[in-house]
C-alpha cells in the first residue's frame, strides 16, 4: 500500500510540477536586464539570479540562481503534498509523504544538474545576471530514483517490523511456560 502511495506521489509531483508550477511560470521582461533573464525554455526548468558589484559578483549571481531553483522545486513538492495528499490520516502514509517532501539531497542534485544557460555582467549597471536550467528528463529521473529508494526503505522497514512481531510472538509461549 505504501509503495503504491510512493509511486502515486512521484507521478503526481512530476505532473503537477510540469503542468502547474514549473512550466506555467510566466516569462518576465525586466527593464535593464538581459533579454534571456527570467525567460523559460521548452525542455528545461530554469531560474535566474542576479547580484550587484564588480565582475566577481558573477559567482554570487550563479549561486542565487541555484538557490532559486532549490526553493522553486521545494515549493512545488510542498504544494503537491498539500494539494493532493492532505487528506491522508494513516501515520505511515503521512511519514512517507513528509520524507518525500524533505529532500535533503535536493541542493546537491541542483548543484550537480544545473546547466548555466546564460551568464552576463553589465559593467554600467554593476550587475551580474545568471540563468540556470535543469533538463526536464533529468528531474523526472531524479524523482523516480528518490521514490524507488523511498519505497525500498518502507518495504525494509515493514519487513523488520514483521520479524520483530514474529520474534515477540515466539517469545510469548516461553514466558507462559515458566
Amino acid at each position: 500500500m505504501l509503495e503504491s502511495l510512493a509511486f502515486a506521489l512521484v507521478k503526481t509531483f512530476i505532473t503537477f510540477m510540469f503542468e502547474q508550477h514549473l512550466e506555467h511560470m510566466q516569462s518576465v521582461r525586466i527593464e535593464g536586464a538581459p533579454g534571456w533573464y527570467y525567460q523559460q525554455t521548452k525542455n528545461h526548468i530554469c531560474d535566474s539570479g542576479l547580484a550587484t558589484g564588480s565582475a566577481e559578483s558573477v559567482e554570487v549571481a550563479k549561486a542565487s540562481a541555484r538557490q532559486a531553483m532549490v526553493v522553486r522545486l521545494t515549493n512545488a513538492m510542498n504544494s503537491v503534498a498539500y494539494e493532493k495528499f492532505r487528506d491522508r490520516t494513516d501515520p505511515a502514509e503521512r511519514a512517507l509523504i513528509q520524507r518525500f517532501t524533505r529532500d535533503e539531497q535536493l541542493p546537491m542534485f541542483v548543484e550537480a544538474s544545473v546547466i548555466y544557460e546564460n551568464i552576463e555582467y553589465l559593467k554600467k549597471q554593476g550587475t551580474s545576471y545568471a540563468r540556470v536550467c535543469i533538463p526536464k528528463q533529468r528531474l523526472v529521473d531524479y524523482q523516480n530514483e528518490r521514490v524507488t529508494k523511498l519505497a525500498k526503505a518502507v518495504t525494509l522497514h515493514r519487513r523488520d517490523r514483521a520479524f520483530d512481531s514474529l520474534d515477540g510472538e515466539m517469545a510469548e509461549p516461553e514466558d507462559t511456560q515458566r
